[in-house]
């Protein structure tokens, strides 16, 4: 019964001044905002899955045959992944280069290319997970796939927890092509984050060798397909957006209201109501801030986030945070100067 009291007690103090409100109040919107940025991520690595590790951006292009290139000279003064179509259908199989590193899929087992593999004697592969046992030979120990007679050993199974493109889909590491197979034209795939100086001058830098390139569009891939084909999202985005700004305005005003008593009787003491006023404000924004940034904190030490997408969810915490400081600063501006008013009169 002591205890009891005790917590009682310590809960009386906590909600003397309305501080388990604002926490429980933004504890739930900081979960909102986490859950809607979460969302965000995970479509946007879903799409990735889904175009058999594409970008939305990625250009398509076959260089130019009179030309000899090396793809590890490629320079575009970015990060890049290069990938080869060698086979497309029931199994897609593809080869693949990145400079320094790239997108890494969920893994079922073992493990993605590293940027040394492709500087390696060794040949790899990394297989989706619908690949069946039946289709890769058992060597000392090892699985290989084998390609136009060239054995890749597989490093590692990639597979979401949902079926996607990359279920069926062969990656080998493009050093372990053979010569007749590098020279060979082909269909390359190019992801970088900004690729319009290349599609704008349809010519690719390599080591200082100016590669004419032929661009063409692959309908299901092309970043126009995706432009706007998901209303539903962006409707998901304006209900979070409105909850959350009219929750913050409704309840920082009142809160603020609730001030009212102690505000007046100081005034009526003779202290300015500017400084309890904004002791308040400070207090409001200090509460705010804590439980919005543990929540946010919390979030990525529990959540499974692609490494290549945490600047991506980054952004979407900052935003929902600039949203309720926004939304919490003007209400608290408009209902501080209607109280000033009701004091004077």
């Amino acid at each position: 019964m002591k205890g009891n009291g005790m917590m009682s007690n310590l809960l009386k103090k906590i909600n003397r001044g309305g501080i388990f409100h604002i926490c429980l109040l933004y504890f739930f919107l900081s979960i909102m905002i986490v859950s809607i940025s979460y969302y965000e991520v995970k479509k946007s690595e879903m799409d990735i899955l889904g175009r058999s590790l594409y970008d939305e951006n990625s250009i398509f292009f076959i260089p130019d045959e009179s030309m000899l290139w090396d793809w590890r000279d490629i320079n575009i003064e970015q990060q890049f992944t290069l990938f080869k179509e060698l086979q497309t259908g029931s199994r897609n199989i593809r080869a693949i280069y990145f400079d320094n590193q790239t997108y890494v899929p969920p893994m079922v087992e073992g493990r993605f290319f590293r940027k040394e593999d492709f500087y390696d004697k060794e040949k790899f592969a990394v297989v989706g997970k619908e690949i069946q046992r039946s289709e890769l030979k058992y060597k000392n120990g090892k699985l290989y796939y084998i390609y136009k007679n060239d054995e890749f050993e597989v490093i590692g199974t990639m597979g979401a927890s949902h079926l996607t493109e990359i279920d069926k889909t062969i990656l080998l590491s493009m050093n372990g092509l053979s010569s007749d197979e590098n020279r060979e034209t082909g269909i390359f795939v190019l992801n970088a984050s900004d690729l319009s100086s290349v599609t704008k001058t349809k010519i690719l830098d390599v080591k200082g060798v100016k590669v004419p390139i032929h661009l063409f569009e692959r309908g299901e891939y092309g970043a126009q397909s995706y432009a706007n084909s998901d209303i539903y999202n962006v409707i998901l985005k304006i209900i979070v957006f409105v909850l959350v700004s009219f929750s913050s305005v409704i309840f920082t005003v009142s809160w603020i209201k609730k001030q009212w008593s102690e505000i007046r009787v100081l005034w009526i003491l003779g202290y300015q109501p500017r400084y309890p006023l904004f002791r308040y404000v400070i207090k409001y924004f200090m509460i705010t801030s804590f439980t919005y940034f543990l929540v946010a904190g919390g979030s990525c030490a529990i959540l499974n986030i692609n490494q290549e997408f945490y600047n991506e969810y980054f952004l979407h915490i900052c935003f929902g945070f600039l949203v309720i400081v926004l939304t919490s600063f003007f209400s608290l501006r408009i209902t501080m100067k209607n109280l000033s008013k009701r004091l004077i009169m």
